[in-house]
């Protein structure tokens, strides 16, 4: 497994990618994520995509509300990019 600083994986994001092996992102020397390779992405185990998906939302939730946008307010905004879509 490789270790990567954020500067590092910015500056280097497709050599570090490219090379299929794990790379642990670090920020300030303290882990901030894991880039984990996968060789087919669509047999990600189920209980695995549930997990992700619920990490992923819990973040999401935190920076909308941080950001004072509601599911009122997305729904406007989709409803609308429908209309200019039609």
């Amino acid at each position: 497994m490789k270790v990567a600083g954020i500067r590092e994986l910015r500056a280097k994001t497709a050599v570090l990618f490219a090379s299929g092996e794990p790379v642990l992102v670090t920020k300030h020397g303290k882990v901030s994520g894991v880039y984990v390779p996968l060789g087919k992405p669509d047999r990600l185990p189920d209980d695995l995509r549930r997990e992700l998906a619920g990490v992923i939302g819990r973040h999401l939730a935190k920076v909308l509300k941080r950001k004072g946008v509601t599911e009122r307010n997305i729904k406007e905004d989709f409803d609308a990019y429908r209309r200019r879509r039609r």
